[in-house]
């Protein structure tokens, strides 16, 4: 989900939103029922995330204390599959949510009710930048059915409207009725020197890291340098969110990827990937438990055993390919 719009201002536009999702006139809400309604119609092998997304907006429409929920992603596109995971903001009565920075009787009350939408595995918190440096949060939640929610979570008058890529599943006080274009939607120039010129300094830097024989680091900075790459493509192709380099790219209709990309990319090899993925997980688990003698912390255990099940389950398939 976008979330930067929280603490920053930019121009937003009057008209209806995308017609993607339960949609309404300018200046009308969405009903509880229409996002329902909506849900259900989602495509695809879905129904894990559909019976999530049904809770939530139901309970949202029992509880006046929620005012809006939008979703992104693959699901608010009609592209979602069992494996997606479900993107989503909520809108907390500003009067409910806490004055203090920590909200924790808003986050807790989330929490509480997330929980009781099935059998959790695990979930997490992480604290995110707001409005007039004030925080909102960031509520990860693992279903053991696999459906993960990642849930954003803020007062709900510092929504300035809808973003692009985004669907409106329930809007109680027309929020969402107008068209919203975050700073992160589109990328300036300068933003374009900036990730050229990084691009440039990271390639630079494996030469360097060559010379000494310091391949780990060479490798890293590898992956940086590609990464800036797919920012400045999702600006070639005029990807929305360019920003998010790779992901933007693959949720453009139609992009073709840069030619010859596969070349900055050695042994991507299915089977490689899976295998340095599972001797990555083993490394993990060690220095966790080493780093934990140091600061006293605990590791999430359940959803260890989640991701090591998955990898276990695509080695056992065994598919040739490229990842």
């Amino acid at each position: 989900m976008t979330i930067n719009n929280a603490s920053s201002r930019a121009d937003t536009a009057a008209g209806p939103p995308p017609a993607a999702g339960p949609g309404h006139p300018p200046g009308a809400g969405v009903t509880a029922a229409a996002g329902v309604s909506w849900i259900a119609a989602i495509p695809g092998d879905t129904a894990g995330q559909r019976h999530i997304l049904t809770r939530l907006v139901e309970a949202a429409g029992d509880d006046p204390r929620l005012r809006w929920i939008e979703m992104t992603g693959s699901l608010a596109r009609g592209a979602g599959d069992a494996l997606s995971d479900i993107d989503a903001g909520l809108g907390f009565a500003d009067d409910a949510w806490d004055a203090d920075d920590d909200a924790a009787g808003a986050v807790a009350a989330t929490e509480q009710l997330l929980h009781g939408f099935g059998p959790v595995a695990d979930c997490f918190r992480q604290r995110f930048p707001g409005q007039d440096s004030a925080s909102c949060w960031h509520l990860v939640t693992l279903y053991e059915s696999g459906v993960q929610l990642s849930l954003v979570i803020m007062p709900a008058s510092w929504r300035q409207g809808l973003p692009p890529l985004s669907v409106a599943l329930y809007d109680a006080d027309a929020i969402l009725a107008r068209l919203y274009l975050p700073p992160s939607a589109d990328a300036s120039a300068e933003n374009a020197r900036e990730w050229a010129c990084l691009a440039w300094m990271a390639l630079g830097d494996i030469a360097k890291y060559a010379e000494r024989g310091s391949g780990w680091e060479a490798r890293a900075r590898l992956e940086e340098a590609r990464g800036l790459l797919w920012q400045l493509w999702a600006i070639a192709l005029g990807a929305t969110y360019p920003a998010f380099g790779l992901t933007s790219v693959l949720d453009t209709p139609g992009a073709q990827l840069p030619p010859g990309i596969e070349a900055t990319a050695p042994a991507l090899v299915t089977a490689d990937v899976l295998s340095a993925a599972a001797a990555l997980a083993d490394l993990l688990d060690s220095v966790s438990e080493q780093a934990a003698r140091r600061v006293a912390f605990e590791p999430p255990g359940r959803l260890r055993d989640w991701v090591r099940s998955r990898l276990a389950h695509a080695a056992d398939d065994g598919s040739p390919g490229t990842a």
